[in-house]
């Protein structure tokens, strides 16, 4: 789905590199499609959610969500940012096996952020905040996602995944970059089966 920002000559804003003072991550939740079948994308058929859009690799770039965390990542100089859902998809044995489970699917090594201004209720574009934009989006299938009980037994129990910590420490995200190291990068089936839940 196309990205609902401004046109160019109604946008102002200009991306500015970013440059990271430490390899931290910032973690953030997505609604699973319930379309979805071999890859969790985010909910475009149900709610219309526009971010993650890793279909141009932004955050942010289209609707505003949570820009308190985003925010603060970037003050932190934090390199990272790890996306994660829980999978409601048509597969019946994916379901199965992730049950209740919250597991990351991707993330975005930020290479650069702008100021941003949103549509609010189709009139005028008067929200502002921060957006972010990745090089080379990573995203993964289910089998090879990585389940956030493996950074703290805590997220196992949680009954909201807004309530996850959100900002990780540089070991934690070794451990996950480790994880999708050797695991197939499956962003151009995510950017194709997207498109195809909106035709």
């Amino acid at each position: 789905m196309k990205c609902q920002t401004p046109t160019k000559k109604e946008r102002k804003e200009e991306w500015n590199t970013h440059n990271p003072t430490n390899s931290s991550s910032y973690l953030d939740w997505y609604f699973c499609d319930r379309k979805s079948e071999d890859y969790p994308l985010r909910d475009v058929s149900g709610q219309g959610k526009m971010e993650p859009h890793y279909e141009d690799g932004t955050f942010n770039a289209c609707t505003s969500c949570n820009q308190r965390y985003l925010k603060k990542a970037l003050e932190n100089g934090e390199r990272y940012i790890f996306f994660f859902t829980k999978y409601v998809g048509r597969d019946k044995d994916l379901r199965e096996k992730f049950d209740k489970k919250y597991c990351i699917t991707g993330y975005y090594e930020i290479s650069a952020w702008a100021e941003v201004r949103w549509k609010v209720h189709n009139e005028s574009y008067n929200n502002t905040g921060k957006a972010v934009k990745c090089e080379d989006p990573h995203f993964y299938s289910m089998e090879d996602s990585y389940p956030l009980e493996k950074i703290d037994t805590k997220y196992k129990s949680l009954p909201n995944p807004r309530h996850a910590r959100k900002h990780l420490s540089v070991e934690d995200t070794e451990k996950i970059l480790k994880h999708f190291s050797d695991k197939k990068n499956r962003i151009l089936d995510y950017r194709r089966e997207t498109k195809n839940l909106y035709l």
